[in-house]
């Protein structure tokens, strides 16, 4: 990975590594970058091709008001498409936060085609808009204060992943414009056809007996990984600054994963584990 000079790392000695290097695994939209407002404004712009009454160029204020506010049950891009409509149809936000997961059945089908399409649809809506104004793109999925510091600064030694629902060209061409040096082999995106779970399972095997750290805003995913036996070796942590409410940070305690409160390497690396996995 291209970075600029670090540290002598206190993770590895030399060429005989003493310590077991840290791997991190890092969710982007919710941990890295904040994504809310181009997600549900990419969302109303690949709605407006499918339903009439969505025709306008960009959502009302409020009705995006109301897409940041249920953003945490957005697992990949497509579905904003779908929220965009419930929420244009009236539905309750707080009430969209326990039955979203079903109603997307339900807007999916309305669309006239499959997830798939849908898929095709939102990553052509969000080319599209970085083509004509990649600026203003850009402007709206800001990296979460500290970042590019962060990811910048990481010392030698230190495998650094992002495994994101994302497709990739969208998170390299947001890290570039941030200054961020970033190998594009490290990027897991939807293009794969992996799931957390199946890109986890490769990072062990390419770093035997590394620590593995997973840091990521959402608590379904946390708890797919707290089910899997063979993934009980891996750190879970939550992402307190992203895509996740009240209820779920303490739901999340109680469960013993490590509630996160900044993109801090020390923090990460010192907590002390617990797993009953």
């Amino acid at each position: 990975m291209n970075r600029p000079p670090a540290e002598p790392s206190r993770f590895c000695s030399g060429g005989n590594r003493n310590f077991p290097c840290p791997v991190l695994a890092l969710d982007f939209d919710g941990v890295l970058c904040d994504s809310a407002r181009e997600t549900g404004i990419t969302g109303w712009k690949a709605a407006a091709t499918l339903w009439e009454d969505m025709a306008e160029p960009l959502p009302p204020q409020s009705l995006l008001e109301s897409y940041c506010r249920v953003r945490p049950v957005i697992e990949t891009g497509y579905e904003a498409i779908a929220m965009m409509r419930l929420l244009k149809d009236g539905e309750d936000p707080e009430e969209l936060l326990d039955t979203f997961p079903h109603r997307l059945y339900e807007a999916v089908a309305r669309s006239g085609t499959d997830t798939a399409g849908l898929k095709r649809l939102y990553g052509a809506v969000r080319d599209r808009w970085l083509r004509e104004n990649p600026q203003e793109w850009l402007s709206l999925s800001p990296l979460y204060p500290g970042t590019s510091h962060v990811l910048n600064g990481l010392p030698a030694g230190t495998g650094c992943y992002i495994v994101t629902t994302k497709q990739e060209r969208f998170v390299a061409r947001l890290l570039d414009h941030q200054g961020v040096h970033f190998d594009a082999e490290h990027i897991f995106g939807l293009d794969r056809g992996m799931t957390k779970e199946a890109v986890v399972r490769r990072l062990m095997a390419h770093h035997p007996g590394d620590p593995i750290h997973l840091i990521e805003d959402r608590l379904a995913t946390l708890k797919r990984f707290l089910a899997r036996p063979d993934l009980a070796a891996v750190r879970l942590h939550m992402a307190c600054w992203g895509y996740n409410t009240q209820a779920e940070r303490r739901e999340a305690m109680g469960l013993k994963i490590h509630l996160l409160k900044a993109l801090s390497l020390p923090e990460i690396l010192n907590t002390e584990y617990h797993s009953d996995r």
